[in-house]
């Protein structure tokens, strides 16, 4: 096997390796810009309109996809379709041997639980020998049906004895039934190809520590040092870009690529017209030749409530637990305001900056979008932080995220936050903080707006008017 050199510690290290084994330091990830790579020769994938218009839930739904190999001289050995409804997999399915100048029809077959409108996104794998493609379309708008029964009226004509059936003019198929949101039978889906690299070890396996590799987009160019953490989807990468410190977070398995994509559409969403200071800021996304997305972020500044509380083992002074919560709560309140919550909040995912008071919440890879319309649901389940809602598959709401944050505050607290056990405090505070881990959804509070004027008011009960408190730690 062919051997190379480490970049920096100049380590003669395997060709196809991805981590050196002398100073653990990340080898470079090779990525393949958009806009350059090849796509699979001549294929062409279209959507069946016709079928979703039966869409409704608990109702055997199929989605055909079309896949077409024209002007090909070769065909494909394989061709797989995966697709996945607002976050959830709907499946896949594999047909064979695709002729050149032909093509197939493939099926997905399942049984929608929540009606409304959906986003379908969905990867396309072609091969051909060796060759391996991967795409990736959507997102489509789709709508599911809540599957209530027509309307239907039999009047009976006595003066021929003929049956009149009115079902027609009564039944209302935009209430009962779904379809895409577009027109059109079938419907092409642009389809963004690149190469599939062969799989490689998981970039979790290597240590903190140097790194040298640079990934290439048509937005720039970004480079990374070092690795600053391994979270539980992704490993983070500090480096820069466009004159400006960043972090490149890619997912450690391609098979959590949409919840990457996710974070970048979320925080996209939060970020159109006025954007919040406690929010992270997307600069790029990008995609590794292995066929892991990443994405590409401005870099803050700061402490997570975990490495804080590693600093103050007694737990953060309640002075300035207020003004993390009331940072927090700001942050929350304007990304409920926009209907999309944070879904999975815990102390990894508030990072302050002591000296100037300022947080921020990351980590959005969970996020739900207006789901009291479009049926997004909770993507994940934390033991200890996630509201009892979770667990038992109930609807999320505002108060899901504050019951987390209550939980995160105790934690920073010195307090124990499975147990909802706080160090001894202002009782005023104290009350408050349980007010927010309610075990009852509907019996915590539900705006968090309303909450944030109710800690100013707390705060000023306690310590009277507002004056900066400098935080040393």
């Amino acid at each position: 096997m062919s051997a190379r050199r480490c970049p920096t510690c100049a380590a003669e290290v395997p060709e196809d390796a991805r981590f050196c084994g002398g100073c653990g330091g990340a080898l470079a990830i090779e990525v393949v810009p958009s806009g350059t790579v090849p796509s699979a020769p001549g294929l062409k994938v279209s959507l069946d309109g016709a079928t979703l218009r039966d869409f409704a839930v608990e109702r055997r739904c199929v989605l055909r996809f079309r896949c077409d190999l024209e002007g090909a001289s070769v065909g494909l050995d394989a061709v797989s379709v995966h697709a996945s409804l607002s976050g959830r997999e709907v499946g896949s399915v594999a047909t064979l041997a695709v002729p050149a100048g032909h093509g197939a029809v493939v099926a997905l077959a399942f049984v929608p639980a929540v009606a409304g409108q959906h986003e379908l996104v969905g990867e396309v794998r072609a091969a051909r020998g060796p060759e391996r493609w991967t795409g990736g379309f959507g997102p489509l708008l789709l709508k599911v049906g809540d599957g209530s029964a027509p309307s239907i009226h039999v009047h009976i004509d006595q003066s021929s004895a003929r049956v009149i059936d009115n079902s027609r003019a009564n039944f209302a198929p935009e209430v009962a039934s779904g379809g895409l949101v577009a027109d059109g039978e079938w419907r092409a889906l642009e389809v963004a190809w690149c190469v599939e690299a062969a799989p490689q070890p998981a970039p979790s396996q290597a240590p903190r520590g140097p790194v040298a590799f640079e990934m290439t987009t048509p937005k720039g160019r970004w480079t990374a040092d070092r690795v600053l953490a391994h979270g539980e989807l992704a490993t983070v990468y500090a480096g820069r870009g466009g004159g400006r410190e960043v972090v490149l977070k890619v997912v450690d398995d391609r098979s959590d690529n949409d919840l990457m994509l996710n974070e970048a559409k979320v925080l996209g969403l939060l970020s159109e017209g006025t954007a919040s200071p406690h929010l992270p800021v997307v600069l790029d996304t990008l995609k590794t030749a292995d066929g892991r997305v990443g994405t590409v972020l401005e870099r803050v500044d700061g402490l997570d409530l975990i490495a804080l509380r590693e600093r103050l083992p007694g737990g953060v002074p309640p002075r300035h637990l207020i003004w993390i919560l009331r940072r927090a709560l700001a942050a929350l309140a304007f990304a409920h305001g926009r209907g999309i919550l944070h879904g999975n909040l815990d102390p990894a995912h508030l990072v302050i900056r002591p000296r100037d008071h300022m947080l921020w919440v990351v980590d959005w890879c969970y996020g739900i979008v207006s789901p009291a319309t479009t049926g997004d649901r909770f993507k994940a389940l934390n033991e200890v932080y996630s509201p009892p809602e979770v667990a038992q598959r109930r609807a999320p709401t505002p108060a899901s995220d504050l019951y987390a944050l209550g939980k995160c505050l105790i934690f920073a607290a010195g307090g124990d936050p499975a147990q909802k056990t706080l160090p001894p405090m202002d009782e005023r505070l104290e009350r408050l903080l349980r007010f927010i881990v309610v075990e009852s959804q509907g019996g915590r509070p539900q705006d968090a707006h309303a909450l944030y004027l109710e800690v100013e008011r707390v705060r000023e009960r306690i310590w009277g008017p507002h004056t900066f408190e400098p935080f040393e730690v």
